[in-house]
């Protein structure tokens, strides 16, 4: 299998480089051969070919889905959509609830102006070349099952308040304006209403600098801080507090279709409880990926990633893989957009037998439907680290779907699904369950989104949770019902 792997990309590669030189004009007499290769295949529209078949895919997808057009159109779904939002608008009127809310918002906006809100955004934008975005967001939740917890023994319901206080920073900078720093930070307070000894305080911070250093070589760097506490069920099987950090710069040069590009990690991961500290680590690797533009909108690409984990508390769980892929990106339509990448992975760890040897992919379609509907779909295997007992990592397959469409210039509906599948490999104690795990996690969601003023967005939503595992520690149901508000400054 390995053997047969790498020989269908040495193969997918060659043809990635060279098989421009069958479509191209012929050359001149007086080129060598290397250059007519060179030419040929750094050439814009050199892959005829490849160009009229993803076209052709594009085209036969936009169709098999306008095909849910037509079939929405036959049972009048759009009729039926605009009446149910009319007769939501027709009932808040017969309430003189638009009046009530409008005299509200207006009483609000007065109150600003007397606070001379808009003169301390006019001296700040003054002040300084930088956009600074404040903003504060607000959510009710109701949980059946807060902790995620198995039927047995019991379920706790609980109602949780979370307060998010923020600001977004973006400033551009140069003779052109070619470079961009920018900044988002924002703090986390969650209050729990019958179990508030799990009340947490977290934040996060994400910065990125874009710099364009000349027309053919650019640079970027990210970093993404988080601390939190995680839920019952959600990375552990209880509740526990950690640090997250990742470093990533990336350089790129631009070489007529060709783009060559390198990046860089440092990822460190801490827990604070002693129990948890052997799942603490520190993560480095690099990424390299040749990108080949194959016609207007369309790039085809190969990469390579090496990662290494290194754990300070527990040294058998140190481990790196090794990853190669190829794939395409970009436009197969004016209305549908693809990333598709399939390769190979080999993972090892320094003192156990634990060891995965497997192909992985990654697809992301997203289309536009219509001028108000938006789908997006994605499809998924991989690899993560473990933090199970003496499981070292996981095996992911996930699927995900979801779709948005536009009721109005202020109400937006929102509704996904997604299935996830995780492996592990070795068998581990759970209580009295000795088994390798296998969790089924089913998740959808529902929502709206409205506009009551710039300044003051409303959202509503519905999440249902369901994991069926073969350890039945692991089993839960939770619905989840989120009543939130962001307020734009």
């Amino acid at each position: 299998m390995r053997r047969a792997l790498f020989l269908a990309f040495v193969f997918s590669l060659h043809f990635f480089l060279l098989n421009s030189s069958l479509y191209a004009d012929d050359p001149e007499p007086t080129k060598s051969d290397t250059q007519q290769v060179a030419e040929t295949t750094f050439k814009l529209g050199a892959f005829p070919a490849i160009e009229k078949w993803v076209k052709e895919l594009g085209r036969g997808l936009d169709w098999c889905l306008d095909r849910l057009v037509v079939g929405g159109d036959s049972i009048q779904l759009g009729k039926a959509a605009n009446g149910v939002v009319g007769g939501i608008a027709d009932g808040f009127r017969d309430l003189r609830v638009d009046t009530s809310v409008d005299q509200t918002f207006d009483a609000f906006e007065s109150l600003g102006r007397r606070l001379w809100l808009p003169d301390w955004k006019e001296k700040v934008s003054k002040a300084t070349p930088a956009e600074v975005k404040p903003y504060f967001k607000g959510s009710f939740e109701y949980d059946s099952n807060v902790f995620l917890e198995p039927k047995a023994p019991k379920r706790r319901d609980e109602a949780v308040w979370v307060w998010t206080p923020g600001v977004a920073i973006n400033l551009p900078f140069g003779d052109e304006k070619q470079y961009r720093v920018g900044a988002v930070y924002e703090a986390r307070f969650t209050e729990f209403t019958k179990y508030d000894e799990h009340d947490d305080v977290g934040q996060t911070l994400g910065a990125v600098a874009d710099l364009k250093l000349t027309d053919d070589i650019y640079a970027k760097v990210t970093e993404e801080f988080i601390q939190d506490a995680a839920r019952a069920g959600t990375r552990t099987a209880k509740k526990v507090e950690y640090t997250q950090n990742r470093v990533s710069p990336t350089v790129g040069y631009h070489w007529g279709d060709w783009t060559l590009e390198g990046q860089y990690w440092n990822e460190i991961r801490d827990f604070e409880s002693a129990i948890y500290r052997a799942f603490s680590y520190a993560n480095n690797g690099f990424l390299t990926t040749i990108y080949r533009t194959l016609f207007p909108n369309f790039r085809g690409l190969v990469d390579y990633s090496f990662s290494h984990y290194d754990y300070a508390a527990d040294e058998t769980r140190v481990g790196w893989y090794h990853q190669i892929r190829a794939g395409v990106t970009g436009q197969l339509s004016e209305r549908s957009n693809l990333l598709a990448r399939m390769g190979y992975q080999k993972r090892d760890y320094k003192a156990h037998d634990t060891q995965f040897d497997i192909p992985v992919w990654d697809v992301r379609l997203v289309h536009r439907l219509t001028s108000r509907t938006t789908l997006d779909f994605s499809f998924e295997r991989t690899i993560e680290e473990s933090a199970f007992t003496n499981n070292r990592a996981y095996d992911e397959k996930s699927f995900r779907a979801a779709g948005t469409y536009l009721f109005t210039q202020k109400l937006r509906g929102r509704a996904g699904t997604a299935f996830l599948r995780r492996e592990y490999e070795r068998e581990a104690f759970t209580g009295a369950v000795l088994v390798k795990r296998r969790d089924n996690i089913g998740r959808a969601f529902v929502g709206i989104d409205y506009i009551f003023r710039p300044w003051f967005i409303v959202n509503l939503d519905y999440r249902y949770d369901r994991s069926n595992s073969n350890n039945s520690n692991f089993d839960y149901t939770n619905n989840q019902v989120v009543l939130g508000m962001t307020m734009p400054l």
